[in-house]
């Protein structure tokens, strides 16, 4: 109500200075400063509401302005210490001090706005990344992959409501702070007590409702990356269980250390504008780890070493969700300036402009790469990542860098993409079914450390910060150093903390018998080798049956802890955990989980009278 009073004020202040306006003559009849001390009504309106009269009844004493109180009357009054008045405008002190207060609530509500318009566009990302994976996955896994989208959506809510939110500090999009105590949340089980006195359990500062959950989108974003890199073989339960860990303990410490301006990286000159590395690095990092954890999905890789490559659900979707997420990302960046006052919505377009350039030229160069290696084809699929390891690329700089830098910026997070992508799957045999970590956390370090390198001091300054990039002339390399330790921070900290939490879920699953891994262990997944031909399936699992899980290595006994059953992973997780397929299931996909579940049958038929005889 408040809000809208003020408005109402502000557009009624806004109407009477324009019937004022009416005569040239306003600026020269406001202020009239004198020796007449007597003071008293310095002018009027005339009755028919036009110009100021032109002659006043009487002058302003030094040190005062006049300043009207009725439509038709005003008088002088004495400019408080400190406060101007300004001629070329007509207005008088207390005219500026009403418009002062009025334009102040505007702004707050321009602020809020800004900030809640750009969340929900911003949340909408995660509708991009569940069509994009939904998309480029086999058919059989495409409900348990949707279904980890939406969890993803409800935990994280909840997690960074309890605690994230309150770690993160003034880094979430500005949270308010007030007698240097944190008011995010009740987590650490402090009551919040309002301006009325009254002190409420169980509630975050209203005025924090919309940096909340601008930052929520963030720390969503986040988590959904790391889903790509696990995709098609990570139980549902430990997946949730890692994006709480990720999303309110990993990502709200980087947040607090890079974001808030007492944070230890902050302190050190790191830039970071809207997440190349706390969003990105740490969520690519994740898919990275989580991918070598949980080992390659079943006949990805044959005995000699060939790639196996499985068809998609539907490029169709991919491409809905490629569209989705370049829209969204243009709130993702621009609304990082948060707030609307001064300059910052320039920069906020500007940023927005570096994010199309960068978008237009890594999808350019990755059409030119994949044509020239695949002799005049086309690859859609590299096409998107690469269209999309630009956009992760620029969102650390994008409103720090020249134009013809963005472009540049583009082109070489093409290149990054094809060959991280070659690299981590041919060589190193690292199974990342949406290549997560090439698109997030490769292009995440190219584009953190773009901002030492090319970053502007000019615009660094318009933003508060200080700091020029290497190649910008009085650059003394500061900046990228600062920018380097933050990459190293983001990677090694989020994979200390996965592990960690890989751990403790299998201590977990240790204790309460019904999470622990089933004794059929899929041995030559974890060692990277696997079969394409089912008539090698029964064989396989004599081979299988003999080992006991004990007999495994830790590492091989957690890693296994993490992944769905056998069936899920022959079947797919639909049919096993969803009562069904999205979409048919195939005849191979049939006859290959009928020939694996027999031939178990009859392995463990044969253990029990071995046992017996």
């Amino acid at each position: 109500m408040n809000g809208r009073i003020s408005l109402a004020s502000a557009v009624l202040l806004s109407l009477l200075l324009c019937t004022f306006t009416g005569a040239t003559s306003w600026g020269a009849a406001v202020v009239r400063p004198c020796s007449n001390p007597s003071g008293g009504q310095c002018g009027g309106i005339s009755p028919n509401g036009g110009a100021w009269e032109a002659e006043f009844s009487s002058c302003c004493p030094s040190q005062h302005v006049c300043s009207y109180k009725t439509m038709y009357y005003s008088e002088c009054v004495r400019l408080k210490e400190g406060e101007e008045f300004l001629v070329e405008q007509g207005m008088g002190s207390g005219s500026r001090r009403v418009l002062d207060e009025s334009l102040a609530s505007i702004s707050g509500a321009l602020d809020g706005f800004f900030m809640l318009i750009n969340a929900q566009i911003i949340f909408f990302m995660q509708g991009g990344f569940a069509m994009l994976e939904v998309g480029i996955i086999q058919t059989k896994n495409a409900k348990s992959i949707l279904f980890k989208n939406m969890l993803d959506m409800f935990v994280v809510a909840l997690c960074w409501f309890f605690w994230g939110f309150a770690i993160a500090g003034k880094g979430a999009s500005g949270q308010i702070e007030r007698d240097g105590e944190n008011h995010g949340n009740f987590g650490f089980g402090e009551g919040l007590t309002g301006d009325d006195g009254v002190t409420r359990w169980g509630s975050i500062d209203w005025r924090n409702a919309a940096p909340f959950i601008h930052s929520l989108t963030f720390a969503t974003t986040t988590t959904t990356i790391m889903s790509g890199g696990v995709a098609e073989r990570m139980k549902v339960e430990v997946y949730i269980f890692l994006s709480a860990i990720l999303s309110s303990v990993v990502y709200a410490s980087m947040v607090a250390w890079c974001w808030n301006e007492d944070g230890f990286m902050a302190k050190q000159g790191f830039i970071d504008f809207a997440g190349s590395c706390v969003v990105h690095l740490v969520g690519g990092s994740a898919a990275l780890i989580g991918s070598i954890m949980v080992g390659p999905r079943r006949h990805r890789f044959a005995k000699d070493g060939t790639i196996i490559n499985f068809k998609s659900t539907s490029l169709v979707l991919s491409s809905l969700g490629a569209f989705i997420l370049a829209f969204t990302w243009i709130s993702f960046n621009g609304s990082s300036v948060l707030y609307t006052k001064d300059s910052n919505m320039e920069l906020s377009a500007f940023a927005i402009l570096n994010t199309f350039l960068c978008l237009g030229s890594s999808g350019v160069m990755s059409v030119i790469i994949e044509t020239v290696t695949h002799k005049g084809t086309y690859d859609l699929p590299y096409t998107i990542n690469g269209m999309l390891g630009g956009l992760v690329a620029v969102t650390a700089s994008c409103a720090f860098i020249d134009n013809w830098s963005a472009i540049l910026l583009g082109i070489l997070s093409a290149l990054l993409s094809k060959g991280s992508s070659w690299l981590l799957l041919n060589k190193l045999h690292v199974d990342d079914p949406l290549d997560a970590f090439t698109v997030h956390g490769a292009n995440g370090i190219l584009g953190t450390l773009w901002v030492g390198l090319f970053a502007r001091k000019d615009l660094i300054e318009r933003f508060g910060k200080s700091g020029e990039g290497l190649f910008m002339g009085a650059g003394d390399g500061s900046l990228l150093l600062a920018q380097v330790l933050g990459c190293l921070l983001a990677f090694f900290f989020t994979v200390v903390c996965y592990v960690a939490a890989c751990i403790l879920w299998f201590a977990m699953a240790r204790v309460v018998k019904a999470l622990s891994p089933s004794s059929v262990i899929v041995v030559e997944t974890v060692a990277g080798e696997d079969y394409d031909e089912v008539d090698e399936i029964e064989e396989d699992m004599t081979t299988v049956s003999s080992i006991d899980l004990d007999s495994l290595s830790l590492r091989d006994r957690i890693c296994l802890s993490l992944r769905v059953s056998r069936d899920a992973e022959i079947v797919g997780a639909d049919f096993i955990y969803h009562e069904g397929n999205a979409f048919e299931l195939t005849k191979n996909q049939v006859k290959m989980y009928n020939q694996e579940k027999n031939a178990q049958e009859r392995i463990q038929k044969k253990r029990i009278d071995e046992e017996r005889a």
